[in-house]
């Protein structure tokens, strides 16, 4: 039962019950177009967790010694309010531009332990790229309107 304390079993069974919710939340629509989005990510986070499930399995985490409590609540923290502040900043400045700030200002605070100038303009052209892929995804492929700001 040592399973339930471990934050990657947890990490998974969250994942799995997310899923589950999409899936049972999502309508099967046989047509092209936006609902296909939703079936996508329902199917990729199921493999995400199914080999995030064998990673742990075959190499369990090893408890960090000196890793203190203090760090982990301030980033749950700060994405939390990220979250908060990306759901309200939609409206404001597009969704391309608020994407863009939570998902770079996410990839900081997760990542805390390189933030040197080469690992900074790693993190802005991978979020730069992933903007991009979304932005041909929704506008051109999708072809769904996302919500414009005084931006985009």
């Amino acid at each position: 039962m040592s399973w339930l304390k471990d934050k990657e079993f947890l990490s998974i069974l969250a994942m799995l019950g997310l899923t589950s919710l999409f899936f049972v939340q999502t309508p099967d629509n046989a047509e092209a177009g936006a609902s296909i989005f939703p079936h996508v990510l329902m199917w990729l986070m199921l493999a995400l967790a199914a080999w995030k499930s064998v990673i742990m399995l075959m190499f369990p985490p090893k408890p960090k010694e000196g890793a203190g409590e203090t760090q982990g609540r301030w980033r749950f923290w700060f994405v939390a309010l990220a979250l908060i502040a990306y759901v309200w900043l939609v409206e404001i400045i597009g969704y391309y531009a608020a994407s863009f700030l939570f998902f770079f200002g996410v990839t900081l605070a997760i990542q805390v332990e390189e933030r040197g100038p080469r690992s900074i303009a790693i993190r802005l052209a991978v979020v730069f790229g992933f903007m991009m892929f979304l932005y041909v995804l929704f506008t051109k492929v999708l072809m769904v309107q996302l919500p414009k700001g005084m931006f985009f």
